[in-house]
């Protein structure tokens, strides 16, 4: 099947190099845009993660500050 389908295109024989490079560019370039997006994403992460915790400790110290005002009247 595979020969069949070699036979049928010629340019695209794994040792033709004039085929071959534009396929490896497309290779690198898509791969550098995956990992960079993979990046984007863990970046993202944990910034979201940072926000979320310092505003769970923004609000336990309101609450305290509350709590103890409270129990100073």
């Amino acid at each position: 099947m595979l020969n069949f389908l070699m036979a049928a295109f010629d340019n695209l024989t794994p040792m033709n190099w004039d085929v071959l490079k534009p396929a490896l560019n497309f290779l690198w370039q898509g791969m550098l845009a995956i990992f960079v997006v993979i990046g984007l994403i863990i970046i993202s992460v944990k910034i979201t993660s940072y926000a979320i915790a310092a505003a769970n400790e923004s609000k336990k110290r309101k609450e305290e500050e509350t709590q103890n005002n409270n129990d100073n009247q």
